[in-house]
């Protein structure tokens, strides 16, 4: 009989206001952002930030990592000793990755048709990417659920601001990029107000062993995922016209809410079953808990986007764009799996249980096949994401269940 467990369900419905609050200030930068902008102007922009989701594969692996850790740890001196040394190496390697990053910009301005000073200020943002996770991996090992909630709110409140501020001045595009970098910048200042008790606490010597080892399945399965929602927008970008791309990235990035929108849950299961997991075998109870919790979210979600996809069209973008309304239950849809199989990789991750994991190497691999190979309209190119969407999830279900 699967119990209810009170702690998931706990840390999951605090996680889901406060994320969410995160993701509403969000919405309502990207809402602003594809008013203010050109239709144009909107599709480079989702590209810059889709180029910032495959960033997010260092964050949310360096997150992951150290939330597993810290979850574990309950000394203090040593997770302290974990962030000092964990944040020394982050700021050495974000020089080395974004020198790197300047370097293949220069292909990427002319293959993508942006301007080479723009996607260089996007790099910046390199540094936020590799520094601030280090603090929040803990806050969420943990437990600090409302803490982490509310850096986050920090973070979205300080971009919109100052991004409303830039491109009414003038600065459209670059003014959005900034203040992306800025609110990102106050966030991590902020939190090491929330971590003071532990940055107070007498310094001692943590393994870190351990943490190299395990990081390697972490980052890899971050990768793929990271990847996996991130490349619709940059192929679209590349195989349709202009105005054709900047359609699909308006219902792309609201299809996208559907997985942003449930990853609390997702976030909230991590550090209850990596604790349990460090003491004993861990109960399913955590993993079906979840499962069912994001199911009820999913399914929430998607009968709105079905029953009234022109409705939201309108309201983020101002317009009614038919193109848009046409793919917009399946971009939701395609999310949708998508979340469910972060899920189950989350959990396989926070027991340190998943083998050949370079196998997953292979489905971002066949989104990319069926999402150029099917391009010959925004609908078939939509579907084919939801076909690579169920291929994957299928795939992971079939292989974190081999011995």
């Amino acid at each position: 009989m699967i119990k209810l467990n009170k702690a998931l369900i706990g840390g999951s419905l605090v996680l889901l206001i406060t994320f969410n609050l995160f993701n509403i200030i969000n919405f309502i930068f990207q809402f602003s952002m594809v008013r203010l902008l050109s239709i144009v102007e909107y599709g480079v922009l989702a590209t810059l930030f889709s180029i910032i989701y495959i960033f997010g594969i260092f964050s949310e692996s360096i997150q992951t990592i150290m939330a597993k850790f810290s979850s574990i740890e309950h000394d203090k001196g040593r997770i302290k000793n974990l962030l000092k040394k964990s944040l020394t190496k982050a700021v050495y390697i974000s020089f080395l990755v974004f020198a790197f990053y300047l370097i293949i910009s220069i292909p990427l301005s002319y293959l993508l048709k942006i301007n080479y000073l723009l996607l260089a200020l996007n790099g910046l943002l390199v540094f936020v990417v590799f520094l601030l996770p280090v603090n929040r991996g803990v806050m969420l090992g943990k437990k600090m659920f409302k803490e982490l909630g509310i850096n986050m709110i920090i973070e979205a409140s300080a971009k919109l601001f100052i991004a409303l501020l830039l491109v009414y001045l003038g600065l459209k595009i670059y003014g959005a990029i900034v203040a992306l970098v800025i609110g990102a910048a106050v966030a991590f200042l902020f939190s090491f107000s929330t971590l003071k008790e532990i940055f107070s606490s007498e310094d001692k010597q943590a393994e870190t062993n351990n943490i190299y080892q395990y990081a390697k399945p972490v980052a890899f399965i971050t990768l793929i995922i990271t990847v996996f929602y991130s490349l619709d927008i940059i192929i679209a970008k590349i195989v349709f016209p202009a105005e054709i791309a900047g359609y699909y990235a308006i219902a792309s990035i609201l299809g996208k809410i559907a997985f942003w929108g449930t990853q609390p849950i997702s976030k909230a299961m991590f550090p209850l079953s990596a604790e349990t997991g460090s003491k004993k075998k861990a109960s399913p109870n955590v993993l079906w808990n979840a499962l069912g919790i994001l199911g009820l979210c999913l399914v929430v979600y998607l009968a709105i986007i079905y029953l009234f996809p022109a409705f939201f069209i309108k309201i983020f973008s101002g317009r009614d764009i038919p193109q848009s309304i046409s793919i917009l239950f399946y971009i939701t849809l395609a999310m949708s799996i998508l979340s469910v199989t972060n899920l189950f990789l989350l959990y396989k991750l926070s027991l340190g249980k998943i083998k050949d994991y370079y196998l997953f190497l292979i489905f971002p691999l066949i989104e990319i096949f069926l999402l150029i190979y099917f391009s010959h309209s925004l609908l078939q190119f939509s579907v084919a994401l939801v076909t690579a969407s169920a291929i994957f999830l299928w795939g992971v279900i079939f292989l974190i269940d081999r011995k």
